[in-house]
């Protein structure tokens, strides 16, 4: 029973934002060693800000979906991913496995999850043109053939 009441949870994502607020811009590095800068991206683009691990096996499950949808948005929403206190070896292992062809930001300490507020894996944050955060998203958004970012990301194209 506890495990169905777990898969019933993972599948079913909780969305929240109260109102836009604006996106907190953060830096860092990604999993190649290359620099990287939010605000580079901030007021110019849609951004898909997705947080997830390695170890979080939700993330697992949806982690191989992500690719195919970022090639039907290239050009349009950044899709940008922060891996949440996770052994770079093992995040760079899954997102060659996965082909992400995406930014993926080291978030060794979790700061840039707790200035966004992340309180499980995984979870997506919907950023638009003019750097509002519009939607946060916990919990698996591909589950079970089920495809909820494509909806949301087309709505995100849609936002001012």
């Amino acid at each position: 029973m506890k495990k169905a009441l777990l898969v019933v949870f993972l599948g079913l994502g909780l969305a929240f934002c109260a109102s836009p607020r604006a996106a907190i811009p953060f830096s860092g590095k990604t999993l190649d060693g290359r620099p990287f800068d939010l605000q580079s991206l901030l007021g110019k683009t849609p951004i898909f800000l997705h947080f997830w691990a390695s170890h979080c096996p939700p993330c697992l499950i949806e982690g191989k979906e992500l690719e195919p949808i970022h090639q039907r948005f290239k050009g349009r929403v950044a899709f940008v991913a922060v891996d949440v206190q996770d052994p770079p070896k093992m995040a760079a292992f899954r997102v060659r496995e996965w082909g992400w062809t995406f930014p993926v930001v080291v978030d060794y300490y979790a700061d840039v999850a707790r200035a966004y507020g992340v309180r499980a894996l995984p979870t997506s944050v919907f950023i638009d043109r003019a750097g509002q955060v519009q939607k946060v998203w916990t919990g698996m958004l591909i589950y079970n053939g089920q495809d909820r970012l494509t909806p949301l990301l087309e709505e995100l194209l849609k936002a001012p």
